[in-house]
């Protein structure tokens, strides 16, 4: 399963920008590290303290960045001044880049569960069903679940009703079994939404034998000829996936909109969605998923504001470094429980800056 605890990571935070992050596409990419170094020390010349933080990240840094990968990507947290290393490699491709700041720099990996979210698939006709775990966009069959349901014949009289009547029971009994599988699998590996793929007659009696809580999972049915399962069933399962998740979206800004239409639980624009999300007020944040805003930190009290002013707005100190907004809204919605959900741009979101969010209160 591809998961993070991002609030551990986000609780981890100072007043200077210690903190180096790495996100590397693969091995080649570790040749394009030496120049972006280059730069961030020339950027860093004007502050010896910070200088010393990266320049002694670095030396914690180089044995994770000679290890060999095992995933498609790896991420990389250091800080010398907490003796802090991290190192994951990723089922997923993620772009290299770097980041220095005062924390670890967690938005990519907040896009990557956002958008990649466990899932299972269950495909079924009436020979049988199986059951499939989507992780981090690979799909593995779990379980199988035999059906040999036949066939309706033509009969007469009593025949048939009896006929029809045992089928109907064969019919559930099957649908029991798969959704028991179901069930186990959701106990082993928790997963959010349910996917159906299949014959109609398979998938209805299916959604009828599993539980109230499970059915409200299903967020898509799709009838397919089974013959090439696998292949077809995986295309099928990650179009009704992504049409839900765009879905997901829409309803989420809906939500806001209305809220904040109503002068209600709804906020829209950086400041007024970071003043929120200080204050815990925050349920969910819906940003575009390019979108670049900037924020500063000051160094004396650690507030954090949107735009770039010259001075604190708390404290008057004209001690301030930059830092990506975004990043440090992922940061505040980890440490209260709130959820991201990473948009690509429409109309309305983006003409209120590109974030907005649904409050508790």
């Amino acid at each position: 399963m591809f998961s993070f605890d991002l609030r551990t990571l986000a609780d981890l935070s100072g007043p200077d920008r210690a903190f180096l992050s790495i996100y590397l596409k693969n091995e080649d990419d570790k040749g394009l590290l030496a120049s972006r170094f280059k730069e961030i020390r020339a950027f860093l010349s004007d502050q010896p303290t910070e200088l010393e933080h990266f320049e002694e990240n670095l030396k914690l840094v180089q044995p994770l960045l000679d290890q060999p990968f095992s995933g498609k990507s790896r991420v990389l947290f250091v800080c010398w001044a907490l003796d802090y290393t991290q190192s994951h490699d990723l089922p997923l491709e993620i772009s290299t880049l770097v980041r220095v700041d005062s924390s670890p720099y967690v938005r990519p990996l907040a896009e990557l569960q956002d958008e990649h979210e466990q899932f299972a698939v269950v495909v079924a006709d009436n020979k049988g069903a199986s059951v499939y775990l989507v992780s981090a966009g690979d799909m593995e069959r779990e379980k199988r679940v035999r059906g040999d349901i036949k066939n309706s014949v033509k009969k007469g009289g009593w025949s048939q009703k009896r006929y029809a009547r045992r089928r109907d029971k064969e019919l559930e009994r099957y649908a029991t079994r798969v959704a028991e599988q179901l069930k186990g699998l959701h106990d082993e590996s928790p997963f959010e939404r349910l996917i159906l793929l299949g014959q109609e007659e398979a998938m209805a009696a299916v959604e009828h034998a599993l539980s109230n809580p499970m059915r409200e999972r299903i967020v898509g049915h799709k009838s397919i000829n089974v013959t090439d399962e696998e292949q077809v069933a995986e295309e099928a399962a990650v179009d009704l996936y992504f049409e839900e998740e765009r879905a997901e979206e829409q309803r989420l800004w809906n939500e806001i909109k209305a809220g904040y239409l109503s002068g209600g639980l709804g906020v829209a624009g950086p400041s007024r969605t970071l003043d929120a999300a200080k204050t815990g007020r925050v349920e969910e944040i819906l940003v575009t998923r390019d979108v670049k805003i900037k924020g500063v930190r000051c160094r004396a009290c650690e507030d954090l504001a949107h735009g770039t002013p010259d001075t604190c707005y708390v404290c008057g100190s004209s001690d301030l470094f930059t830092v990506d907004l975004v990043n440090e809204l992922v940061e505040l919605a980890a440490q209260t429980s709130a959820h991201v959900e990473f948009a690509d741009a429409f109309e309305g979101l983006t003409e209120v800056g590109g974030v907005a969010a649904l409050l508790r209160y």
